[in-house]
């Protein structure tokens, strides 16, 4: 067979081919041996700085998530108030880097939004990323002045135990009190065992030696199942940055829930129950262990009578102080002209150093008087 001469055309276009080929392979080598810069997140929230507290920074963590090391050609800020810093060593594939910003709240008063845009050696060294601090400078709050009693893991609160003197059925009831960072370091707290009726607003941390405050809320909407003098406990810990708990303390929350008496007709309030206490004023006198003997008691009455034309419902009997004990009487029933006697006791070896001044609470279904208090005294002798 006769082997054709290849032309001169003929080889131009076999060597163009193999150029074209060429070109291509070098281009996909090229790709598949490229950089990419994969921030962990691009937006840093600073919240709440003190315009006096010193400068803030947050470090921005990215990975090389390419094939080919990664190198931050420069990072570029818009004001004087903001210094970044970056890896200078080129980041290799699968590797991690950092960007840090510095942010300098002085003289800043105000909201603050400070872009940072990273130059990498992507695409040639051409490729842009932007990433964000936001914030706001305030001066730092002024302290309340507020003598706080109750401290634990370097955290005062001016009380533990709040008590809600009126409360609103149908309706969100907020209290608030102050509290104060007594640590040299930043603070963070976590809250447990809330209710789902008892919501907390406070700062989720606590600048060293700042104040704050706590707004805590009871929502009446969900509670109209609820009678009587009720207390519930909810948990408050606070930690450092390493998530070292420095203490955690028990919050109480204590509401008279009450009966709906704006929803009562006209004849229902003509023959609603009316309560009568005997002995609002109850005095165990002075008290010692010679008197009442050693692990001894004493008892001190006071008689409810239902002087009204239906029944009386108590739906609690409770008392502040743990000391002064009484019977369980939730939804005990007072049939009307009828009377019931209840029993205080104080026992001799709870007593303590401390006298006995308080109050017992009598929440019952009394439209004119839900709410009525009984003064219980004694004196500690020696």
């Amino acid at each position: 067979m006769r082997r054709k001469k290849m032309t001169g055309k003929s080889l131009m276009l076999i060597l163009s081919f193999w150029a074209i080929s060429y070109m291509v392979c070098a281009q996909s080598n090229e790709e598949v041996r490229a950089p990419i810069f994969t921030p962990a997140e691009t937006k840093h929230d600073f919240g709440t700085i003190g315009e006096n507290d010193g400068y803030a920074e947050h470090i921005f963590k990215f990975k090389n998530t390419g094939t080919a090391p990664l190198n931050i050609v420069h990072v570029q800020v818009t004001c004087g108030c903001t210094k970044p810093e970056w890896s200078n060593s080129p980041v290799e594939p699968g590797q991690e880097g950092f960007i840090i910003i510095t942010y300098n709240p002085k003289g800043h008063l105000g909201p603050f939004n400070k872009p940072a845009t990273v130059y990498t050696n992507e695409n040639g060294g051409v490729k842009q990323h932007r990433l964000d601090v936001i914030g706001v400078v305030v001066e730092k709050p002024s302290d309340p002045g507020v003598a706080f009693q109750d401290k634990f893991g370097g955290m005062g609160i001016e009380k533990k135990n709040l008590t809600f003197k009126t409360f609103i059925p149908e309706a969100v009831n907020r209290m608030a009190l102050y509290i104060k960072n007594y640590n040299d370091e930043t603070v963070y707290f976590v809250w447990e065992n809330l209710p789902d009726y008892i919501t907390i607003q406070a700062p989720d941390s606590l600048k060293a030696d700042w104040p704050g405050e706590i707004i805590l809320a009871v929502d009446g909407t969900k509670t109209a199942h609820k009678r009587g003098r009720l207390t519930d406990n909810c948990t408050w810990i606070v930690k450092n940055r390493e998530g070292k708990i420095l203490g955690s303390e028990q919050i109480s929350v204590t509401v008279n829930y009450l009966d709906d008496f704006s929803k009562l007709s006209p004849l229902q309030s003509v023959t609603a129950p009316a309560l009568d206490i005997k002995n609002t004023m109850i005095n165990f006198g002075q008290v010692k262990k010679g008197i009442l003997g050693i692990g001894g008691t004493a008892n001190k009455p006071f008689i409810l009578t239902n002087n009204g034309k239906s029944d009386l419902i108590i739906h609690s009997i409770t008392g502040d102080d743990k000391r002064v004990h009484l019977p369980s009487l939730n939804g005990k029933t007072i049939k009307a002209g009828e009377s019931f006697t209840v029993n205080a006791t104080i026992k001799a070896k709870e007593f303590g150093p401390e006298n006995i001044d308080t109050d017992i609470y009598v929440v019952c279904n009394d439209p004119k008087g839900p709410i009525r208090l009984i003064k219980v005294m004694a004196e500690k002798i020696d």
